[in-house]
């Protein structure tokens, strides 16, 4: 047998091995779904780093603000560790506390808006939602972001027309990672927590979900099932 040969050969058996003990193990991790008691009736999506990428504009705001209100100085990762998916009210608490948070609030809203044009759709957010929406499944938004820039922001995406109910962090006493807003947005849904399906990035998001009781998708994060990529979700619903 040549060296050529045995080469093939090995590398198909390694191949083979991979698919058995990890390749199958993963394919069912992303697209076979613990069975559901009850059947799908909506999807409730996180919006910044789900549907939005906004990232790179909300560390843009919070260093406006920054300058103004506490000369904090934060890297993207100290940002995203710390921040990223925080409510204001919460970011107000540990960074702005010697300020009216109303001021804090009504600056917070100014420049938001101003760098609308950082904000980008998710890759393939658009396509997801339109697909979920021709299923007749009901759709919600659940973000910590305040009403006004929750409200520019889905405008400017051109994204609001496909969510029955948008609930903003200001709609509640305790956004996420309290289960408060999912819940109100059930309640409008008019399904159970059972019934639908939370979509998010981040640790207060997983929390959330959980303690809503709902079945909870990671985009790249902690979840009941953990996805890579927002178009895995049609492989759900």
């Amino acid at each position: 047998m040549t060296v050529f040969l045995t080469a093939i050969i090995a590398g198909t058996a390694f191949l083979v091995l991979y698919w058995v003990f990890y390749g199958q193990k993963k394919y069912n991790e992303m697209f076979m779904t613990p069975k559901r008691k009850t059947e799908l009736k909506a999807v409730i999506f996180d919006f910044d780093g789900v549907i939005a990428n906004s990232f790179e504009r909300q560390y843009a705001v919070f260093q406006e603000l920054a300058k103004k209100f506490s000369k904090t100085d934060l890297s993207k990762e100290e940002f995203k560790r710390k921040i990223w998916g925080n409510s204001i009210r919460k970011t107000f608490q540990n960074y702005f506390k010697g300020h009216a948070f109303e001021d804090v609030q009504k600056e917070y809203n100014r420049v938001a808006i101003e760098f609308t044009e950082k904000l980008e759709i998710m890759h393939g957010a658009d396509d997801v939602l339109k697909k979920i929406k021709e299923k007749k499944i009901k759709m919600a938004l659940v973000s910590n972001a305040l009403r006004g820039r929750l409200e520019n922001d889905t405008k400017a995406l051109d994204v609001s027309k496909f969510f029955d109910v948008i609930v903003a962090g200001d709609d509640v006493e305790k956004p996420k990672p309290y289960p408060d807003p999912i819940l109100k947005a059930c309640n409008s849904l008019k399904v159970a927590p059972d019934e639908i399906m939370y979509v998010g990035d981040t640790k207060h998001d997983y929390q959330a979900g959980k303690a809503a009781g709902a079945f909870v998708v990671g985009l790249n994060t902690e979840g009941d099932l953990v996805i890579d990529k927002l178009s895995d979700l049609l492989e759900l619903v």
